[in-house]
């Protein structure tokens, strides 16, 4: 019988309210131990007024709500006590559980019993923990996706169709003396490019995917005093940066996050670079942003349009224009200071590289330059043209792999028994994503990552 486990399921600090959470079978006999209700019995899925005690004392009023087995999160038996949002209340409450006979929870625990009692398959486990994480509405919408199934039905849709091929393909196999139809090798290679175009189709759209979970790398790059931290504080809409005429202001860099059009981005104020470094410390700053640089998902460089293009920032711009090419990373330049007499001239900047005219101090040009973020990293697509999107480097190494099968089977579509044996290799890479064929250390790493109380 599985033990008892309790966590406190609210976050840190001081807040209106608090909750404990328990569950295991037998969770509502343990809790009675140190509960007082005034109701004679805890009735299913309703609020109970409760005093909570611990060491002999009362110690707060608590509303209890018990969960019968098996409708609920974990698939066991429940049981809920909100607090007053006090840190000591909890952890009293907590260690008064745990002196009864429950035990600490391990990070993702409630989950991973959800999981392992079949509340939910693993990929929907896995959304939950990204739907706590989510920080932009593009990002919520994806988590709250694959959270309702959306992942786990095409992957199912997926497994179905390859499982009626492989029937196909290993009926004139298995029994060879029936007169069971065989499907052709043409049909066969017909039906299982379909099934590629869709693997590849959700392989692909992990780029975007990995974007709105985990946040977009911008560097904002440029010579000193062009407006890099002014840029930073514009698309941010505070005063993060120090600002100053002074050039060589920003000595390190500095990341901080922001939604861009529902885009997470985590834009990175870099010092600015020129020949030569004026100490130490400045070198050090310009190793920095070149590091940023080489990291990132996009660059901005930022260019002062009231003052001509020198060769020394002609000679950065195509330097990083290489860099960016080379490493097929996204490159937009921003044209800064639009509110002043231009000098900078437009035949001076590549052709091939797109240029928004921004004035970062006066906030002109930033809701597009947003926009134009977004587009270039492929994020701007309304939510009903997007389509499904992967969102998880294990689901996409899942489908890397089922596409890598996919492909010596059609490559030994002729030879039905090599061509079933790598089919049965791209369904047990499917039934991982879902978890159905997923080892113990898979679901401990998964789960480890989870807050304790979920």
């Amino acid at each position: 019988m599985p033990d008892v486990i309790a966590a406190i399921a609210t976050p840190r600090g001081e807040g209106a309210v608090g909750m404990l959470r328990l569950s295991g079978p037998g969770c509502r006999d343990l809790a009675a131990s140190f509960l007082r209700c005034r109701a004679p019995s805890l009735a299913p899925r309703a609020a109970t007024l409760a005093t909570a005690c611990a060491d002999g004392r009362d110690l707060d009023r608590v509303l209890v709500t018990h969960f019968p087995a098996p409708h609920t999160y974990t698939g066991e038996e429940m049981l809920e006590i909100t607090t007053h949002g006090s840190p000591y209340i909890l952890s009293k409450l907590l260690r008064q559980a745990c002196r009864s006979g429950a035990r600490l929870a391990e990070p993702g625990e409630f989950s991973q019993r959800a999981f392992l009692n079949g509340r939910m398959d693993l990929a929907q486990a896995e959304a939950v923990c990204d739907l706590i994480r989510a920080k932009t509405h593009r990002a919520h919408r994806a988590a709250l996706e694959q959270l309702q199934g959306g992942v786990s039905r095409r992957i199912g849709d997926l497994r179905r169709s390859l499982l009626d091929l492989l029937a196909g393909v290993e009926a004139g196999l298995d029994h060879p003396e029936e007169d069971i139809p065989e499907l052709g090798a043409e049909r066969a290679l017909e039906r299982l490019q379909g099934l590629q175009v869709e693997v590849r189709r959700l392989i692909e759209s992990y780029r975007v995917g990995r974007l709105l979970t985990e946040g977009a790398r911008i560097a904002i790059v440029g010579s000193p005093n062009v407006g890099k931290s002014s840029l930073l504080n514009a698309l941010l809409k505070r005063e993060r940066a120090i600002v100053d005429p002074a050039p060589g202001t920003t000595r390190d860099t500095i990341e901080e996050d922001a939604d861009l059009h529902g885009l997470r981005a985590v834009l990175i104020d870099t010092a600015g670079l020129r020949a030569r470094a004026s100490g130490p410390v400045e070198r050090l700053g310009m190793e920095r942003t070149l590091q940023a640089l080489e990291s990132s998902d996009l660059v901005l460089l930022v260019l002062d349009g009231s003052r001509p293009l020198g060769a020394e920032e002609a000679a950065f711009l195509r330097q990083t224009r290489t860099r960016c090419l080379e490493a097929d990373r996204p490159l937009l330049l921003v044209w800064n200071k639009s509110d002043l007499a231009p000098e900078l001239r437009a035949e001076d900047l590549p052709s091939d590289s797109a240029a928004v005219k921004v004035s970062a101090l006066r906030g002109i040009g930033i809701e597009l330059l947003a926009r134009r973020i977004a587009r270039l990293l492929g994020a701007d697509a309304d939510e009903a043209q997007q389509g499904l999107l992967v969102t998880s480097l294990r689901h996409r190494q899942n489908l890397e792999r089922t596409a890598e099968s996919l492909d010596l089977a059609r490559a030994e579509i002729s030879s039905g028994e090599v061509a079933a044996l790598h089919l049965r290799e791209a369904l047990a890479a499917l039934g991982a994503l879902t978890g159905e064929s997923s080892p113990d250390e898979v679901l401990h790493t998964i789960f480890s990552k989870f807050c304790i109380g979920k």
